[in-house]
């Protein structure tokens, strides 16, 4: 479709064909007033605030938001007509909207504080009484309702409707006295409610997790990147008088789209848990870390096969980078377990990237309940059927809430049997009339295929229909950890040396242990009796990069500062190749990233590493997602 020539404001501008006003206008840097209006949602003219006036067109006040634009159109934002017309949106939205901005949570960040300022009358004609609702309404455990805030911009239940099928939230009553609510009363169950409150343009939804605590104006933020899972959404990270307060989205539309789920949004108050451990101990006596170190190299060093490593599932690249270099040496044929692994073993070549989805016509979903394993990735697949039509296969044993699509076709195939059903859809009519881009995405069962047979089923399937293939990893790192060399797939049983890192094993300490050296940020009950414990650094800490699970190399930045005697995993990790006998001698990170980079094709992304940059001081931020 041709390009469109218009003129917003005086100034004439090209946008492709489909542009709404209020996206053409952005790229002028032109500002109309939004609530209703979000760039990830259907557009539905409700709040009517972004009204400007145009011609050729009717006389009166039209919405930006669900108006395209046309060639020779000529917009007006700041005639007489469209600011008056503003302003009388603005002033019936006030009408019951509670003047409690220094207690609500949005203030300092809030589009309707903005708009106000910049676009309403300075008094407001109205002095009858206002509406009141019982407040704060609990929705979940993590997200509380205020409906006295609301201005009705339904955002939250397009949101449900749209993006998570999960018609969780509708509203309430009629006319003046609509409200929003939950479905029935009942409680919010989704994995990703928490984008809602992202979404809301006032205090309306608000994070029972970080309620009251603190204002944007004296907090700090970081852009860094999810641990929770191998998608690894870019996330927002805020602290406060070092303390991690709150987890917002940051868009990649690569990758996330601006969403993350609610384990990576609401799951981070350990790191401020006053029992967090900050010094090493040694039979239960406080230690340096000379000692500490001493002491575990003492119990793990030439224990060969008889030694057990437990990994984390969000360990970074450069720490497996060094990880690996300790198993290459003094700890030559240790067992090595990470946390979370599947069993998918390393691509051989370039996968299917998340962006990918977007565009596939039949997209098969092979062993993985993905709204639990890679949650951003299930509202990909639900976006590429809602906005292109996809057709959904999948091929699992249990229900999976893609079934909520009457169009998936799902076969419940028996655990163990995944490979053997994929062999079989090269002559399903959905891929025999694809019609275009193919995806196929596949996970482990939770440990019940043969991921050999699995991944090689998988690859077939992609040669003869034209498609392409995404291994659904779950650790954070896993593809990263593969790259390097570190498998962790071993079991620990009959270990007598033990190093865990992170939580302890799953299924526990073995019981032939006989010397273990616990490396947490928290004491556990499992590590009680563990001869030395050293004190972790958490996500929120820790620089470095994960590689999420298309490829995609992505680099952290903590928010939060390390405080000694505490030390970053990669310093640790060093010191304790040394106390082994290696020699190691790194003076940072980027050297041990160029290293990598060197060693890995792969990961030669970590050669052009960001410069750090030191945590800043407060800021005073605009609106989020206006």
């Amino acid at each position: 479709m041709p390009d469109i020539n218009l003129t917003i404001d005086g100034h004439k501008i090209t946008v492709p064909a489909g542009t709404l006003i209020v996206e053409a206008a952005k790229t002028v840097g032109i500002e109309i007033p939004v609530f209703c209006y979000h760039h990830k949602l259907d557009p539905v003219g409700a709040c009517r605030l972004c009204l400007v006036d145009f011609s050729p067109g009717p006389p009166r006040p039209q919405t930006a938001c669900t108006t395209p634009v046309a060639e020779g159109m000529v917009v007006r934002t700041q005639s007489a007509m469209a600011v008056q017309a503003r302003a009388d949106i603005l002033e019936f939205e006030l009408v019951n909207h509670p003047l409690d901005c220094p207690v609500c949570d949005k203030g300092g960040e809030c589009p309707l504080q903005d708009f106000t300022f910049r676009h309403g009358y300075p008094t407001s004609r109205i002095d009858g009484p206002r509406l009141h609702f019982k407040k704060p309404i609990p929705l979940s455990e993590n997200i509380a309702l205020d409906r006295e805030r609301c201005v009705l911009c339904y955002r939250c239940t397009r949101y449900y409707d749209e993006v998570t099928w999960k018609q969780e939230l509708t509203v309430g009553q009629r006319g003046v006295q609509s409200f929003i609510t939950s479905q029935f009363d009942k409680p919010l169950q989704s994995n990703f409610s928490g984008n809602i409150i992202d979404l809301c343009p006032v205090g309306a939804l608000t994070s029972r997790v970080w309620r009251f605590e603190s204002r944007p104006w004296d907090m700090s933020h970081t852009e860094s990147v999810c641990n929770k899972c191998a998608v690894g959404c870019n996330t927002t990270m805020w602290q406060r008088r070092g303390q991690l307060v709150r987890i917002t989205s940051r868009e990649n539309d690569d990758i996330d789209e601006g969403w993350i789920c609610d384990r990576g949004r609401f799951d981070y108050t350990d790191v401020n848990d006053p029992a967090r451990l900050r010094t090493p101990s040694v039979n239960g006596a406080r230690s340096t870390w000379a000692g500490a170190l001493a002491a575990t190299s003492a119990g793990i060093k030439g224990k060969g096969a008889k030694l057990g490593i437990s990994l984390p599932a969000d360990l970074t690249n450069e720490e497996a980078f060094l990880f690996r270099r300790l198993l290459d040496g003094p700890l030559k044929g240790a067992k090595v377990k990470m946390h979370g692994r599947t069993a998918i073993p390393a691509p051989a070549g370039p996968t299917l990237r998340i962006r990918d989805i977007d565009d596939a016509r039949v997209i098969v979903i092979v062993a993985s309940d993905i709204e639990s394993d890679v949650p951003i990735v299930n509202l990909r697949v639900k976006k590429a059927v809602t906005k292109r039509g996809a057709k959904v296969i999948v091929v699992y044993p249990d229900g999976v809430d893609l079934d909520r699509n009457p169009h998936t076709v799902h076969i419940r195939s028996a655990a163990g049997s995944a490979a053997a059903e994929v062999r079989k859809l090269a002559s399903h009519e959905l891929l025999e009339n694809a019609g275009g881009p193919v995806a196929i995405l596949f996970g482990d069962g939770h440990g019940s295929e043969d991921m050999n047979d699995l991944a090689s089923a998988c690859g077939d399937l992609a040669e003869k229909v034209g498609g392409k293939v995404m291994p659904l990893y779950r650790a954070t790192n896993e593809r990263g950890a593969l790259e390097l060399g570190v498998a962790g797939w071993d079991v620990l049983d009959g270990v007598e040396a033990l190093l865990s890192w992170g939580p302890p094993p799953t299924a526990g300490v073995p019981s032939s242990v006989q010397f273990h050296a616990a490396w947490d940020h928290l004491p556990r009950s499992a590590n009680q009796n563990a001869a030395v414990v050293l004190p972790a650094t958490t996500f929120a800490e820790r620089q470095g990069s994960y590689t999420n699970l298309e490829g995609t190399v992505q680099f952290l930045r903590p928010p939060v500062t390390i405080d000694p005697p505490l030390k970053e995993a990669w310093e640790v990790l060093t010191e304790l190749g040394i106390a082994l006998g290696m020699d190691l001698d790194y003076a940072g990170i980027f050297p041990i990233q160029r290293e990598a980079a060197a060693q890995a094709p792969a990961l030669a992304a970590l050669a052009q590493a960001p410069s750090p940059e030191p945590v800043p001081g407060p800021v005073l931020v605009g609106p989020a997602h206006p």
